[in-house]
């Protein structure tokens, strides 16, 4: 089975409008940009450093010299991959380089045979490290991580599983020591599922949750851009959304609830309104979490 990496060269305009139509998820987008900007940039830690504290700060050799490995945990439709897949085009105009954004594809375990797994993710360690070379920076996405990084530990725990958890950890390991300019975000539902190891190597685990009330009342704001709404009726639709068991996740309100209010609206040729939202919002039920 073909091992197909799909890939993206950065900035483009794109990825630009995705990652600003990201609302209500400022914060984990501003944390992924700018630790990856730390790790890309190296000389910019260098001139902080000498500059407050005439490099004499002797534990930031561990900090900089950790491994360039970047987990996003959360539940479903809270925006990881999008953000994952859109973060490159900021990060490559901060630093003035181009980036190259490759993700692995949904089949990256193959058929089972025996060390297909291990060979499929030597495949693409080898694969992306030949693209970007010595002059370009690279970022490689694995979703679903939990399909290759499952805890050891776990009862239901495969040997190919295991031989292809090792091989995993050890080409995350390589990037430090091959210099490969090379960042790898990890994306998982079920991050307690994940093996410990590749947790203790992560610079940084950004957490993704479902959008609380303030979090809501931005996705509105910006889903009746150019539409009249009134307060009152926003309010209604934060307050509609916060009685059900289970929170509604961003891709609810926006992909579901917001697309089949769309095509509704053309149906019956009317405009876009809080009362076709709110409509179709009330046959909507929000997506089940993933514990």
């Amino acid at each position: 089975m073909e091992l197909k990496i799909s890939e993206s060269s950065h900035p483009n305009p794109h990825a630009a409008k995705s990652f600003e139509n990201l609302i209500a998820i400022e914060q984990q987008k501003e944390e992924l940009l700018n630790s990856l900007h730390l790790l890309f940039d190296k000389s910019n830690i260098k001139k902080w450093h000498k500059k407050h504290h005439h490099s004499k700060l002797s534990f930031l050799a561990k900090i900089t010299d950790g491994l360039p490995l970047i987990i996003l945990a959360g539940d479903v439709g809270c925006g990881k991959t999008a953000l994952a897949n859109s973060v490159s085009t900021p990060l490559g105009k901060k630093l003035d380089k181009r980036i190259i954004c490759f993700e692995t594809p949904s089949n990256i375990r193959g058929a089972g045979r025996v060390g297909e797994i291990s060979n499929r993710i030597t495949e693409a360690f080898s694969h992306v490290k030949g693209k970007i070379g010595k002059t370009d920076f690279g970022i490689l996405i694995i979703d679903e991580a939990d399909d290759l990084a499952t805890s050891r530990e776990q009862n239901q725990a495969h040997h190919e599983d295991r031989a292809g958890l090792n091989v995993l950890i050890k080409q995350i390991d390589l990037i430090t020591r091959d210099e490969a300019n090379l960042a790898v975000i990890l994306i998982t539902n079920r991050i307690k599922v994940l093996d410990s190891a590749i947790i203790r190597r992560a610079t940084q685990i950004i957490t993704f949750e479902r959008p609380d009330n303030a979090a809501r009342k931005k996705v509105f704001q910006h889903l009746f851009s150019g539409v009249e709404l009134k307060e009152r009726e926003l309010s209604k639709l934060v307050e509609a959304t916060e009685m059900k068991d289970v929170l509604y996740s961003f891709s609810d309100l926006i992909q579901k609830v917001g697309k089949q209010a769309v095509i509704m609206a053309i149906q019956k040729d009317v405009p876009f309104s809080f009362d076709i939202y709110l409509e179709v919002l009330e046959t909507v039920t929000p997506s089940p979490t993933i514990s």
